[in-house]
């Protein structure tokens, strides 16, 4: 055999291994259904996220199956029920011969056979659906089955239960990456992790710290005219993070009404910096609850405020004293506390 016969025959050979992978890719996905009480009824399949039926199948009189052959171009995520809206879903990556098992129309429990990322699917609801389990040991379980599903589209049904979501988000796109580089599912992902990244950009980068001046801080009352912190220069002054959305915090107020009133009379000032988004509702609350102090800033940011970045603060309500320079001389005062505080400044 010469050069290029032995040429030839390689390429051939390529061709065929192309043309042998098409074919299989191209191999028909076969989805047997058996749920009890639907003798004679629709069994219905969808394509997640389409309201489009994408086929249906009547249920045997007597044998109680339907049957789906459909072609499968590229990994997705399907729906499968008795109506079009009591589903389960089936993750089909093409070729696949599917068998879903259900005891009622209801479908509360069912069983999925023949398909692995299906199968996963199934295995993580049973876990999420047990009334038992808790909101802690679901986001433990999730965590772990990411983790252990990482190349899975599986792994998507669990995103949602995480308590780590940057860690979790990372292991899914690295995983899903290698496994579906050039699919929606990994550009999916990269958005998310982008997302969640512009989300908390402005979030904590550490503590006001004890004894140093206090991050500046200007933003428009609800006039639209803007009060900077250091205007306060010369009094105490509590630095107050809230919003009318907090339950706590509004809870907190009738005591910093108190001491207000108990004290600026003797350099004592509040400075009121909410992480409202709604201003009607921001006004509504300073009023309902009595908030005479004229210090009322924000810039209607919710937690994408700068403030909170400046400080440093994961919740509210969050509380920031300073003395008459502008320097820190504590934090997260709250009630009996702050009233504390308060009596050893002034002496009464």
């Amino acid at each position: 055999m010469d050069l290029k016969t032995k040429k030839m025959k390689y390429i051939l050979i390529a061709v065929l291994s192309l043309l042998c992978f098409s074919i299989k890719a191209q191999e028909p996905t076969i989805i047997k259904a058996k749920i009890k009480g639907n003798k004679g009824k629709y069994v219905y399949l969808q394509k997640s996220g389409d309201k489009t039926t994408l086929d249906s199948a009547k249920n045997h009189w007597l044998f109680g199956r339907a049957k789906f052959n459909i072609t499968v171009d590229e990994p997705y995520y399907y729906q499968i029920g008795a109506s079009k809206t009591n589903t389960v879903p089936l993750v089909l990556t093409g070729g696949e011969n599917v068998c879903v098992k259900a005891n009622s129309p209801r479908l509360k429990t069912y069983d999925v056979e023949g398909s692995p990322d299906s199968e996963l699917v199934q295995e993580y609801f049973a876990v999420k659906n047990n009334p038992k389990i808790t909101k802690d040991s679901l986001a433990n379980f999730a965590e772990a089955f990411i983790k252990k599903n990482n190349s899975s589209l599986a792994l998507f049904v669990a995103l949602g239960d995480v308590r780590n979501q940057k860690e979790s988000f990372a292991v899914a796109e690295k995983g899903i990456g290698k496994a579906y580089p050039n699919s929606a599912y990994h550009e999916l992902l990269k958005k998310y992790i982008k997302a969640y990244e512009e989300k908390n950009s402005d979030k904590q980068t550490g503590p006001a710290r004890m004894g140093q001046v206090a991050p500046e801080l200007d933003f428009p009352n609800p006039d639209g005219k803007v009060i900077t912190l250091e205007s306060l220069r010369g009094k105490y002054v509590l630095v107050d993070f809230w919003a009318s959305w907090c339950g706590p915090c509004r809870r907190e107020n009738p005591t910093v009404v108190r001491l207000y009133n108990k004290y600026k009379d003797k350099g004592f000032d509040v400075y009121s910096v909410s992480l409202d988004n709604n201003k009607s509702r921001w006004e509504a609350a300073i009023e309902k609850d009595g908030l005479i102090w004229p210090n009322h800033v924000s810039d209607l940011k919710q937690w994408r405020s700068a403030a909170v970045k400046k400080y440093g603060f994961g919740g509210i309500p969050y509380t920031v004293l300073l003395d008459k320079e502008g320097k820190v001389i504590a934090t997260k005062l709250r009630g009996a506390q702050l009233e504390n505080k308060l009596r050893e400044l002034f002496g009464f």
